[in-house]
């Protein structure tokens, strides 16, 4: 199964990007996985593995036309065969999760309000000071506030991606 044969919104063009950028990266971690389109373009391109982060309840900013009632097994589905390691977690609880390792790229696409973006932003950099920080959505409105509120240096570098290369120099702390 191919990342685009996965029902999401992320176009090929994205996908392609997410799969090409994970090539350099180990130790990858996914803000907001849902049926697993993104997380396969990314486990897919990584020689490392992917940490999914996410609820498994679905979207909540938009009516489905056909609601997956069972999300989880979907996703599992989808991602079969790759070095893929699901948290199934309140995204409120991220500050209180401990991490095994330390990841050198994050992906966020999870809650698209602009405080959950401002919070997964600060979670993000609060486990990696140097590393690739990237996410989806630019094009919303609280994404993008959040995104360049707290990420100046961010940039857009594919389609709705937008992606900021954090390091010991940049800074710790996100404005905002």
């Amino acid at each position: 199964m191919e990342a685009i044969d996965i029902p999401g919104w992320m176009s090929e063009h994205e996908l392609d990007w997410l799969h090409r950028n994970a090539k350099d990266h180990h130790y990858i971690i996914e803000i907001g996985s849902y049926l697993g389109r993104s997380t396969r373009a990314l486990a897919s391109g990584t020689p490392g593995f992917v940490v999914a982060i996410d609820d498994w309840y679905g979207p909540r900013d938009m009516a489905l036309e056909r609601p997956d009632r069972n999300v989880f097994t979907s996703f599992m589905s989808n991602v079969e065969g790759l070095d893929v390691r699901p948290i199934r977690i309140n995204y409120n609880d991220l500050f209180r999760m401990k991490l095994w390792f330390t990841p050198d790229m994050i992906f966020i696409d999870g809650d698209h309000r602009y405080a959950s973006v401002l919070r997964d932003i600060r979670w993000s950099m609060s486990v990696m000071r140097q590393g690739f920080l990237c996410g989806h959505d630019i094009d919303r409105p609280d994404v993008k506030e959040a995104v360049m509120k707290s990420l100046p240096a961010a940039k857009v570098v594919c389609g709705s991606i937008w992606a900021v290369n954090l390091s010991i120099h940049y800074g710790a702390r996100p404005r905002g």
